[in-house]
């Protein structure tokens, strides 16, 4: 059993930021990689607890973590290793992985590079590949968006070519555009703890941006082998369940649910579906012992 509590430890010459909570199965959850922190995780994310040893991680150059010393320093093969090195330091011999939107990437890709390690997947809302066909997506979902009251200056916001400059710049960018990942509105309000802790890395944002199209899951998926669980909202524009689909369609031993009139936040949309149908979907394919 894994001491509880916020713990660091050295990958690639950088100290990272972890926090250990809960019971059962060790599990890490990375952020996405792009500079925001665990906090939006680790404060909404309790009901999972009861039943994982939840290990979340600040990526390389988010949150509480060091920052690299350059913006080549966040490609997808540094993340991986850096997984690798927090289930190293934690003394397990093969780990559940769980990643919401671009951190299921990494999720994936950990799994492609370490599959010995790696003892199964829970993806939330998330992606394959930064293609044209995910591109096409998101561009006609936003536009579905365009009756909304909220729509004009959410799409101000997104389509600006301004790049945020400072944090704390980019912190008031993402809530920006935080309309089009929710279908209720008020949740930022209802969350306004987690969202009010949880901070953002612009040199991350850039970093990332750098290496997004480097990666392109989709002809490996195949190879994972994993019991691989998927959830998404059904209105969640930027990962939709299109792209959980392309997924769910390649990795042989996978359950997909989608989670209705949900964004890209369902468990603090729809928490009454998400969280008893995760848990459903852990224990059907055997990620979790029987969960009383």
């Amino acid at each position: 059993m894994l001491e509880q509590g916020e713990r660091t430890f050295y990958s690639n010459g950088l100290k990272l930021w972890y926090k250990v909570s809960g019971s059962g199965p060790v599990c890490v959850m990375p952020t996405p990689g792009w500079g925001v922190s665990s906090d939006i995780y680790f404060l909404t994310l309790t009901r999972l607890e009861d039943h994982l040893t939840v290990v979340y991680l600040d990526t390389r150059g988010s949150g509480r973590s060091e920052k690299p010393p350059t913006a080549n320093d966040y490609t997808y093969d540094l993340f991986a290793s850096d997984l690798e090195a927090l289930r190293r330091h934690l003394g397990q011999e093969r780990i559940l992985v769980m990643g919401h939107s671009q951190a299921g990437i990494h999720a994936m890709n950990y799994a492609l590079r370490h599959p010995e390690a790696c003892a199964g997947l829970i993806l939330i809302d998330t992606l394959p590949a930064f293609d044209e066909h995910y591109h096409g997506d998101v561009q006609g979902n936003i536009m579905a968006r365009k009756n909304e009251p909220w729509f004009e200056e959410a799409f101000a916001a997104i389509s600006s070519e301004e790049q945020p400059q400072s944090d704390e710049e980019f912190g008031q960018y993402c809530m920006a555009i935080m309309p089009f990942y929710l279908v209720e509105q008020g949740i930022t309000n209802r969350y306004a703890e987690a969202f009010e802790a949880t901070t953002f890395s612009v040199a991350a944002s850039k970093g990332q941006e750098a290496v997004q199209l480097e990666i392109d899951l989709l002809p490996d998926l195949a190879k994972i082998t994993v019991p691989t669980l998927l959830a998404v909202g059904s209105e969640d524009f930027v990962c939709s369940p299109l792209q959980s689909e392309r997924i769910h369609l390649r990795v042989k031993n996978s359950k997909l649910l989608v989670i209705q009139n949900a964004g890209h936040f369902p468990w603090l949309e729809r928490p009454e579906q998400f969280f008893p149908r995760l848990r459903a979907g852990l224990q059907a394919l055997s990620l979790v012992k029987d969960i009383q």
